[in-house]
């Protein structure tokens, strides 16, 4: 019954995907302008994908190799599986970038700025359903074809292989879009390729990792279920793939709600089907829960991640363009300088690390306390079965803002109101909640894998103040710092590259690597093994605690600092920071009994 649930939820998805793409090509205004701006974005998006082939075929094949000789080739099978399953799902999801740019700037050019919402939010929603679909029918492969044991021991490899895909698209991707905002021309508009294809790795690495997790704690939750409790291991494993199923259903409905209607909110109706999506979700996870699980506590542990993220999401709004932070200081932020601009908003960024960290906290707690470590898994699977709702909010944030641009160029005479103005309105106010969604999803998945890191270790109780573990921390709060500055340095290289070639008037000169992106390459992989060599297993838990509480403060910190900081969060240090956690998992069976050098 689980296979039929799983396989038909994620046909389901890619049948939507399929039909909203083919709905968004038929919305094109086909003219001269629009024929010109299609052909630029497939020639930007075709460039981007062509300089990722070298770095990512490199790093899989190192990384596969290792895994080869010092985990085990079936570890290294696995791997690869977890690459290429990644790699497929973001490609179908980004074949909607170009198509669901133009159709939405064709819209707002004609005057229908409501049909243009509408495409911009199903345009996202293609690359939700298309990754969440995928990953799902290869998380159902590996969760119903191999027993309790072997899926336990495959499973990380599995999820490093997604999550080092997710890290090359995704930081390549953001330094791609943020290079071409620094140097964009008027009559030019930004890239916004990369940042889109971005937010869609990111994307199935966390909804991957949130199912590993799960499976890693399964044993755990059958310890701590009681007397009573009658079900194995086995079925604590693979009822999180009931609840992601349930979710992929569940956002189609919530998709489909969204009908663009702009009233004085063009992103009114938004909020609607993330509710929808998540009523249904947890009503079919109680119902499961209590079939396969003999008990409704672990709904709670899911219904307890999924009300976070949407209460989260909902508080967030407090910095869009029209919130209550923005209101009470714009008369401040009109009178400052560039620079004061920066140092105040970064100010703002700061405070904001409050309300997310409050209420993921308390979230985390809540299924701690009804299911231990297994419930905040389930917590984080909870969210992560929001993917492609989700993502469509976020992915509305992004499309809007390319579709506004293109709008302004194609169209710079338009009459009040303006249709870019709108497109950017509504992009404005919708970005703090995707980025939101994204950053609570990815904590939560974070805590849980580093939970799940303490079960694999066998060490479920560190003393903070031992030698071993005070070096882990430190190596994981300064690894975050380090790559951020990172990502900010490749993103201003790579923006010299693209000014070289603007300046030249060659626009057959292209980009031939991203500057700057290999050291954040090798400081993923290798500072998770210093850790180990530092402490052990003691020091690799210790790591991936401070890295998923200090990456927390920093993302948050930068998705509500504005525009100068938000590119690189949650879809750059987020997921350096969850492959480096997917390393630990990994390597940390192989110093188990290593107790590092201090």
């Amino acid at each position: 019954m689980l296979k039929i649930i799983t396989l038909i939820c994620a046909l389901a998805g890619l049948l939507t995907a399929l039909s909203l793409e083919s709905w968004i090509r038929s919305r094109i205004v086909r003219n001269e302008v629009s024929a010109g701006t299609f052909a630029e974005l497939k020639n930007r998006n075709r460039e981007f994908w062509s300089i990722q082939y070298l770095p990512l075929a490199i790093m899989t094949v190192l990384i596969g190799a290792a895994i080869f000789v010092f985990v085990g080739h079936l570890n290294a099978a696995v791997f690869l599986g977890g690459a290429v399953l990644c790699l497929l799902s973001v490609v179908t999801g980004s074949l909607t970038v170009v198509s669901g740019s133009i159709s939405s700037s064709s819209a707002a050019v004609s005057g229908d700025i409501r049909t243009s919402l509408k495409t911009a939010y199903r345009s996202a929603s293609v690359m939700g359903l298309s990754v969440s679909s995928i990953a799902l029918v290869g998380l159902g492969a590996l969760f119903l074809f191999l027993d309790t044991d072997q899926l336990i021991k495959l499973i990380a490899s599995f999820a490093l292989g997604a999550s080092l895909v997710s890290l090359c698209t995704g930081i390549s991707g953001t330094a791609f879009s943020g290079a071409y905002s620094l140097i964009v021309k008027s009559d030019d508009f930004t890239d916004y390729t990369g940042m889109f294809i971005g937010s869609g790795a990111d994307l199935v690495e966390t909804y991957i990792l949130s199912a590993c997790s799960a499976a890693l704690l399964a044993d755990v939750g059958v310890n701590t279920s009681g007397v009573l409790s009658t079900f194995t291991a086995s079925s604590a494993a693979r009822y999180p793939l009931i609840v992601l199923a349930s979710g992929i259903a569940a956002s189609i409905i919530g998709i489909m709600l969204y009908r663009g209607k702009i009233s004085k909110n063009p992103t009114a109706g938004l909020t609607a089907g993330n509710i929808t999506a998540a009523v249904i979700i947890i009503a079919v996870s109680a119902f499961f829960s209590n079939v396969v699980l003999q008990s409704y506590v672990y709904a709670v542990c899911v219904a307890a991640g999924i009300l976070a993220v949407l209460v989260t999401g909902e508080a967030s709004k407090a910095y869009s363009v029209d919130g209550i932070v923005f209101r009470r200081n714009m008369p401040e932020a009109r009178k400052a300088v560039a620079g004061q601009s920066m140092i105040f908003s970064l100010s703002i960024g700061m405070i904001s690390v409050v309300i997310p960290a409050v209420i993921t906290t308390a979230a985390v707690i809540i299924a701690y306390q009804f299911a231990s470590f297994y419930g905040i898994a389930l917590a984080a699977v909870g969210i992560n079965s929001m993917a492609a709702v989700n993502m469509a909010v976020r992915g509305f944030a992004i499309n809007t803002a390319s579709a506004s641009e293109i709008t302004s160029v194609s169209d710079p005479e338009a009459e009040s109101p303006n249709p870019a103005d709108v497109l950017l309105t509504a992009s404005v106010k919708s970005d703090p909640v995707g980025k939101t969604y994204t950053g609570v999803s990815a904590y939560v998945t974070l805590v849980a894998l580093f939970t799940a890191l303490s079960v694999v270790g066998n060490n479920m109780s560190t003393n903070i103040l031992s030698t071993s573990v005070y070096t882990g921390m430190m190596i994981g709060a300064v690894t975050v710092f380090v790559c951020a500055g990172l990502i900010i340095r490749s993103i201003r290289l790579t923006s010299r590259v693209l000014r070289s070639r603007l300046e030249s008037d060659d626009s057959e000169k292209r980009i031939t690597s991203l500057r700057g992106l290999f050291p954040i390459y090798l400081i993923s992989l290798i500072i998770p093994l210093a850790a180990a060599a530092a402490g052990g297993v003691n020091g690799l838990i210790a790591f991936a605690c401070s890295a998923t509480i200090t990456g927390m403060c920093v993302i948050f910190t930068f998705n509500n600092s504005g525009r100068y900081f938000d590119r690189m969060a949650t879809e750059t240090l987020g997921t350096v920071i969850k492959l480096m956690v997917a390393v630990t998992l990994v390597v940390a069976p192989l110093f188990i009994e290593f107790r590092g050098f201090f």
